[in-house]
C-alpha cells in the first residue's frame, strides 16, 4: 500500500469528504492484497492525524490536510520531523536542501495499515534550518510536542444530550484494562453509547443517569477513568539533554483523543506502534514531564516501570 501516494493526493485535494477517503485508502490496501475491515481504515485516519498531516472532523464527516510544518523532536541534536501537507516535489527540494532521513514503517500483512514515511531533517543549527525550511516552504515551529502537550485541556463530557429514541440502534462499550466489551441495546448502565444519527455513528455518555455529547476516545477515557481502570504507564530509557525520556504505552482499551495521540507522536517523529501480546499503543522518545501533562489530560495516573 503506497501511502505516501495517498498523503501527496490529500495535499493536492485540501480536504474531502471521510467516507469517499477511507474508501481511497481500502482501495490503495487492496492494491497490496490487503482487505481492511472498517476499524482499520479508521485507524489510518487516527494516525495519520497523530503524526500532524490532517485534522479529522469525524462529527462534520470531512478531512483536511495541515500545512506543511517541521516539528523539532525533543533529545535528538536538533533534528525535526515533517508534518502536514506533503505536496508532489517537497521532500526533493528538502534533499537539496538539507540532510533528510526517510524512515518507512514497517509492512505486515496482518498489521496495521502502512501510513507515509517519516521525512526527519537536520541542518548545522537551528536558524540554518528554519532559513532552509523557509526556502522549501515549510513552516518550523519548533517543539511542537512541548508546546502542544502544556495547552492540552483536560477532557471533560460534552454539552447535555437527550437518551437516545426508543428504536434507535443503540450500543454500550464497557472498559477493563484488557478490552472493551461492545453489547446491543440501551442499559440502565452509565458510561459511553453509540448510535446512529444521519447514517453516521454518534456518541453519548451517560453519568449518574444523566446524557452528555462525546466522541468515543473521550467516552472511553472517561468510563476508565469513572471505573478507576489505570492505562498509562511509561519507562525510562535515558537522560539526554537534561530529559528524562522514555517510552509509553497505552492500554488499547482506552483510544487517546487526537491532540493528545500528536502530542505522543511527536516525540518520535514515528506513527503509533502496537503491540501485539500486551495489546498496548506505544510511544518512543517521550520525555516524562509529556507523559505526565498527557496522562493529566485524560485522568489518568502514570504507573512508572522499572
Amino acid at each position: 500500500m503506497d501511502a505516501d501516494l495517498l498523503l501527496t493526493w490529500m495535499s493536492e485535494m485540501g480536504s474531502g469528504d471521510i467516507r469517499d477517503l477511507r474508501q481511497r485508502v481500502a482501495w490503495m490496501a487492496r492494491t497490496a492484497d490487503r482487505s481492511p475491515k472498517p476499524y482499520e481504515t479508521a485507524q489510518w485516519l487516527r494516525d495519520v492525524s497523530a503524526l500532524g498531516h490532517a485534522e479529522i472532523d469525524w462529527q462534520g464527516g470531512t478531512w483536511a490536510v495541515a500545512p506543511a510544518v517541521a516539528a523539532l523532536l525533543p533529545a535528538t541534536g536538533g533534528t525535526a520531523v515533517l508534518a502536514g501537507s506533503r505536496r508532489i516535489g517537497l521532500v526533493e527540494r528538502l534533499e537539496e536542501l538539507a540532510a533528510v532521513n526517510i524512515e518507512h514503517p514497517a509492512r505486515s500483512n496482518d498489521g496495521p495499515l502502512p501510513v507515509p514515511a517519516s521525512v526527519f531533517v537536520q541542518a548545522d543549527s537551528v536558524e540554518e534550518l528554519c532559513v532552509l525550511l523557509a526556502e522549501a516552504g515549510v513552516e518550523y515551529v519548533g517543539y511542537a510536542a512541548r508546546t502542544i502537550a502544556r495547552g492540552l485541556r483536560p477532557i471533560a463530557r460534552g454539552r447535555p444530550a437527550g437518551p437516545p429514541a426508543e428504536g434507535d440502534k443503540v450500543k454500550h462499550f464497557s472498559s477493563n484494562r484488557d478490552e472493551i466489551r461492545v453489547r446491543p441495546g440501551l442499559f440502565m448502565s452509565d458510561g459511553l453509547y453509540e448510535l446512529q444519527v444521519h447514517g453516521r455513528p454518534s456518541y453519548r455518555y451517560r453519568a449518574n443517569g444523566s446524557w452528555y455529547h462525546t466522541d468515543y476516545a473521550t467516552g472511553t477515557l472517561l468510563d476508565c477513568a469513572d471505573r478507576g481502570i489505570n492505562v498509562f504507564r511509561w519507562r525510562p530509557e535515558r537522560v539526554a539533554e537534561s530529559e528524562e525520556i522514555g517510552t509509553a504505552f497505552i492500554d488499547r482499551s482506552a483510544t487517546l483523543p487526537p491532540l493528545q495521540a500528536r502530542v505522543l507522536v511527536l516525540c518520535s517523529g514515528l506513527a503509533t506502534q502496537y503491540g501485539d501480546r500486551a495489546r498496548t499503543a506505544i510511544y518512543r522518545n517521550v520525555p516524562k514531564d509529556i507523559a505526565l501533562l498527557v496522562a493529566e489530560s485524560v485522568h489518568q495516573p502514570v504507573s512508572i516501570l522499572s
